[in-house]
């Protein structure tokens, strides 16, 4: 005889910060609830960020004396969204993410302020500090069963809160590497950034009754009745779900298929585990989900893979505009040795990242190259290794500017004449090319004249940048986070969150803290939804 299914309430699929968030709920709604998480280790792409969620008019912020009001909060979204918005999802976003913040935090999650701003300060309704939150560090030992069970980034950094990290300069100054090795030797077990957040979501979804279970792959959704009722294993197990099955597995940064079919930036480089491939997107599509594509992406970075963080592996794509594009004595150029943006603000570069030339038939600015030299790598960290520390092997060097361009391929005489340039911009402090340096917006607080530190110094480095970014297409999904149907109605009892919906609440453009704001916002939204409504039939 066939062993009765496994049935829970509700099936979650995927343990970020949305499906953590999701989970926690439901359970506050008195909801059976299963988080299934492929990977052996949870988290996903929370826990190797930076952990901050936007969170405009939030209750810390009016606590601390801060004034923010809704009509700054929109007018911002609306700014930053651009045409990518869907202006329903819009308002319950700037709405309910508040009142999110206040139900996690009364659940059992510390949140506190973080000291980073709005990303455009030119913008309307921009606030120069308020709306982005975060946890304090954790030690594992309180997450009890779970304590090995949550991803970790590679380096010491993540050790740190983002509070702490930028009071001590950030990831370019000795002192936050050596707050970072002290807190390990201090506490074996302490973690901060995007692991703290999701080792806290663990603590608490464990302690409140959630199922965890790593290493189980959902790959096809169960329907009956024109309803989804569960799913079905890579092992070919069946569980089903009395409630519904929500969608949190994020999006499909690391299958190159769908990267190939969706994105057209060539030399892209997953930022994101191995494990997100696109698992919603293929499961609910196979049912008649609708795809919307953001159109304009701007949540799109440069990095490069660090080999040793993954021995024998895939390292994940390091992103070069929170470290090594900021600081002084770096540029980056593409083939003919032109720089092509404001290296300092990495909102300035994504748009450049995507012109295309139709005389040439191709994308000028990729591949491009961060080009260095020794006053940097004397001072200032690259690749994730500590400051000051020997540039390693797979970084080209020459003992000229000329030699260096002969190395990686860049015309030699573009890449000489932009150098001179910038080096003379740089010893007056200003760039008249670019305008590097007047950004409101900096993790490291580099004035224009320090960011702009000439490149002057032999041996000189370079290495290619790659492309990464957010998927631009996810699940089309509505207000109370329903997967929507290709014929314009919701699915039954299907629901996507985070990155594996499409982001048309907040749009094309790219604001630290949207994602993993959302993420809790609307995996509050499907839980409510799902206790409330579970008789419906849409």
């Amino acid at each position: 005889m066939t062993a009765p299914a496994q049935s829970h309430d509700v099936i979650v699929v995927g343990s970020g910060c949305a499906g953590l968030a999701t989970a926690i709920a439901a359970r506050a709604f008195g909801l059976d609830c299963l988080v299934l998480e492929k990977a052996d280790r949870l988290g996903g792409g929370t826990a190797i960020s930076s952990g901050l969620l936007w969170v405009g008019g939030n209750h810390l912020h009016a606590a601390a004396g801060g004034t923010d009001s809704p009509e700054a909060v929109r007018a911002y979204l609306r700014y930053v969204g651009a045409d990518g918005i869907d202006p329903a999802r819009m308002e319950t976003f700037a709405a309910e993410a508040p009142r999110a913040l206040r139900f996690f935090e009364a659940a059992g999650i510390p949140f506190r302020l973080s000291p980073r701003l709005d990303h455009y300060g030119m913008a309307p309704g921009a606030s120069s500090g308020g709306r982005l939150v975060e946890t304090p560090p954790i030690d594992a030992e309180e997450l009890g069963e779970h304590k090995d069970n949550v991803l970790l980034p590679a380096g010491p950094l993540y050790r740190l809160g983002g509070r702490e990290a930028a009071a001590l300069g950030g990831p370019n100054r000795p002192a936050t590497w050596e707050a970072a090795l002290e807190a390990a030797r201090a506490r074996p077990g302490v973690r901060g950034s995007g692991a703290a957040l999701v080792s806290w979501l663990v603590r608490l979804a464990a302690r409140n009754g959630v199922t965890i279970r790593t290493g189980t792959a959902a790959e096809r959704l169960t329907m009956k009745d024109g309803r989804v009722t569960g799913v079905v294993t890579a092992d070919g197990e069946t569980i089903a779900s009395r409630r519904g099955v929500v969608l949190a597995s994020g999006g499909y940064e690391s299958n190159p298929d769908l990267v190939h079919r969706f994105e057209a930036l060539p030399g892209w480089q997953s930022m994101f585990p191995e494990s997100l491939t696109g698992d919603a997107l293929v499961m609910a599509t196979e049912i008649g989900a609708a795809v919307h594509v953001i159109g304009n992406n701007l949540s799109l970075f440069l990095g490069f893979r660090n080999p040793e963080e993954a021995p024998g592996g895939t390292a994940v794509c390091r992103l070069s505009g929170t470290q090594e594009l900021p600081a002084p004595h770096t540029i980056v150029v593409n083939g003919a040795g032109r720089r092509f943006a404001d290296e300092s603000f990495f909102q300035a570069v994504a748009p450049r990242l995507r012109e295309f030339d139709v005389r040439s038939r191709e994308q000028p600015n990729l591949p491009c190259w961060l080009i260095f030299d020794a006053a940097y790598a004397r001072a200032h960290s690259f690749g994730g290794r500590s400051p000051g520390a020997v540039i390693p092997h797979w970084a080209a060097r020459a003992n000229s500017i000329a030699e260096l361009a002969g190395v990686l391929g860049i015309d030699r005489e573009g890449l000489a004449a932009t150098v001179q340039r910038f080096n003379d911009d740089a010893q007056h402090g200003t760039d008249g090319e670019h305008g590097r340096g007047s950004s409101p917006w900096g993790l490291t607080r580099f004035d224009p004249s320090t960011t702009l530190g000439p490149i002057e110094e032999a041996p000189f480095y370079g290495i290619q940048l790659h492309p990464t970014a957010l998927s631009s297409a996810g699940l089309l999904a509505d207000t109370t986070a329903r997967v929507m149907h290709v014929r314009g109605r919701p699915i039954p009892r299907l629901y996507a969150v985070g990155n594996a919906a499409a982001r048309t609440e907040t749009g094309s453009g790219y604001q630290t803290g949207f994602s993993l704001a959302s993420g809790l916002t609307f995996g509050l939204i499907a839980a409510r939804d799902l206790a409330a409504n579970a008789g419906r039939s849409s």
